[in-house]
């Protein structure tokens, strides 16, 4: 059995022993970097310790430090019920209202992993609040920043075109940026029914046709226009093992405040947290360091309220994912990848060329940055682009796509935000449940896209 194989079981294996027992599978994962990279794959401990994803660490802690600070202080619950005033008591467009904001964010030059940063927090908070499934809220974030990630100012809508420029060939940014932005809004449908949003326009119409007469069913005592009151247990959609309505772990002390005070740094937050948006899309600073420049700002306000906030950051998501990601890195430097990426290449069809090129994005992105999987996967299919022999838009549109959609993946930046920051369901639970569609969306994904952009159009 040779090496590349032996890594994947291996793979296999910390899945299923994580699933079982009670042991964080980054740990897992990072043992066997150790183990394989350096028993196995001739590598040094230097060489596997390179391969931890640094980057990513600074921005999961960044953001959900800022955020835990926005949570602390009442920003984030100010901010819903903003939103809750926009949408007034119809709960099933909140999962649109975010969609449509990551798509903004994105769309305007922004990461996608940056749009998911921003957006998701506030998202997955209204989720554990109001007993909204979480996997829905968060999936939709992050089709929303996939739906944007591909226009003319973005990153991934710059390297696609760079790359076709690069090689003389025509590229069509705004029809690149209209194919991606078409499939994730259907793939946004798809994760609304199948998530529970077709319970939430059913809520919304059983507690119209309850509620008192003259009061709105979604408002309680004492509330605004717009406000949600808690709903009953029979109308939610959620899981049965959800502790959304637990209470939430505070931090700092717990003197009594003005509300001059609280308004002082709700301001203050929200200035941040527009800094961070701004930095991203006006001059592309690193969205982790900015956010953790924004924190420690925040916290040096009020050392005393904000001190112990630290602790909320989660830490084991954090070492979950970084662990898992440094054995994939690990798998790189061994061979697995070019391994698997040689199996699906070996062809002589243009069509399965594209086929096989769609797989090799999807398959490899789900673990590692969508911008550097494009600069591989991309130019498989240059060869039969410059013959003609495949549709140029189409077949740029399908790796795009099929690169871009699986980032739903826990084991990717913007699934291991959606862990780091979901509160209303066990992490494990969450990350298997997100792991298990992340498989679905890997197989489906690059084979739908290949059959809309490149077979039938």
């Amino acid at each position: 059995m040779n090496v590349q194989i032996l890594a994947l079981l291996i793979l296999v294996s910390m899945f299923v022993l994580a699933s079982f027992l009670s042991i964080n599978l980054g740990i897992l994962a990072l043992v066997a970097a150790f183990v394989v990279g350096v028993g196995f794959g001739g590598l040094d401990a230097d060489a596997v310790i390179g391969n931890f994803p640094g980057d990513l660490f600074v921005l999961i802690v960044g953001v959900t430090y800022l955020f835990a600070l926005a949570q602390e202080n009442g920003t984030l619950q100010r901010i819903i019920d903003v939103s809750m005033r926009m949408v007034g008591h119809r709960v099933a467009a909140i999962p649109w209202l975010m969609f449509f904001l990551a798509a903004f964010v994105a769309a305007a030059g922004a990461l996608s992993a940056a749009a998911v940063a921003i957006v998701a927090p506030v998202a997955l908070r209204f989720a554990a609040q109001h007993k909204v499934n979480p996997l829905l809220m968060g999936l939709m974030v992050v089709q929303g920043a996939t739906a944007g990630s591909f226009s003319p100012l973005s990153p991934f809508g710059a390297i696609t075109n760079g790359l076709l420029e690069g090689r003389d060939l025509p590229s069509d940014p705004m029809g690149l940026f209209v194919n991606s932005l078409l499939f994730n809004v259907v793939a946004a449908c798809v994760v609304f029914a199948v998530f529970g949003g077709v319970s939430l326009v059913r809520r919304r119409q059983r507690e119209q046709v309850t509620a008192p007469t003259g009061e709105p069913a979604l408002m309680g005592p004492g509330r605004g226009p717009g406000a949600m009151a808690r709903p009953p247990a029979d109308l939610v959609g959620t899981d049965d093992d959800s502790d959304a309505g637990a209470p939430e772990e505070a931090c700092g002390d717990d003197r009594p405040r003005s509300r001059t005070s609280d308004a002082v740094h709700q301001v203050a937050t929200l200035v941040a947290i527009v800094g961070l948006v701004l930095s991203t899309m006006l001059f592309g600073l690193d969205v982790g360091f900015v956010a953790l420049t924004l924190a420690v700002a925040l916290t040096l306000l009020s050392p005393n309220r904000y001190g112990e906030c630290v602790k909320l950051i989660p830490w084991s998501a954090v070492l979950l994912v970084c662990g898992v990601l440094t054995y994939v890195g690990v798998l790189s430097e061994i061979g697995t990848i070019d391994y698997l990426s040689e199996l699906l290449t070996s062809t002589g069809s243009p069509l399965l060329t594209a086929l096989a090129a769609c797989y090799i994005g999807g398959v490899i992105s789900a673990f590692a940055s969508t911008a550097g999987v494009l600069g591989a996967s991309i130019p498989l299919a240059v060869p039969v682009l410059e013959d003609g022999m495949l549709p140029m838009l189409g077949t740029i549109s399908a790796i795009g796509v099929a690169s871009s959609v699986v980032d739903v993946s826990p084991l990717s930046t913007n699934g291991a935000l959606l862990v780091a920051n979901q509160k209303s369901m066990e992490p494990r639970l969450f990350f298997r449940r997100l792991l298990l569609w992340s498989v679905v969306v890997i197989a489906l994904a690059p084979l739908l896209s290949w059959l809309l952009f490149v077979v039938l159009l």
